[in-house]
């Protein structure tokens, strides 16, 4: 699935993305972003310009921190389950 990054919190490990496509995300023990481990998903508490929550937003929190630094703002990236 491909997903366009929004923010990157490098010294978190943690990418912030929205997809581009549609499609439902599983975690599963070999996901990655960009070939990058995924320990975490979630949803940030996030809101859009109305003031109502951001649904599309994902966190991934990668499994190693130092990957995140990978990621530029604006970039696209592509979730795999497999």
């Amino acid at each position: 699935m491909r997903l366009r990054v929004e923010h990157v919190l490098a010294d978190r490990g943690i990418v912030l993305a929205r997809p581009i496509e549609i499609g439902a995300f599983q975690l599963t023990p070999t996901a990655t972003l960009d070939g990058r481990p995924v320990a975490h998903l979630d949803l940030p508490r996030a809101l859009d310009d109305d003031g109502t929550p951001d649904l599309e937003l994902v966190g991934f929190f990668l499994a190693y921190a130092a990957d995140a630094a990978r990621f530029r703002v604006g970039a696209e990236a592509v979730y795999s389950e497999r």
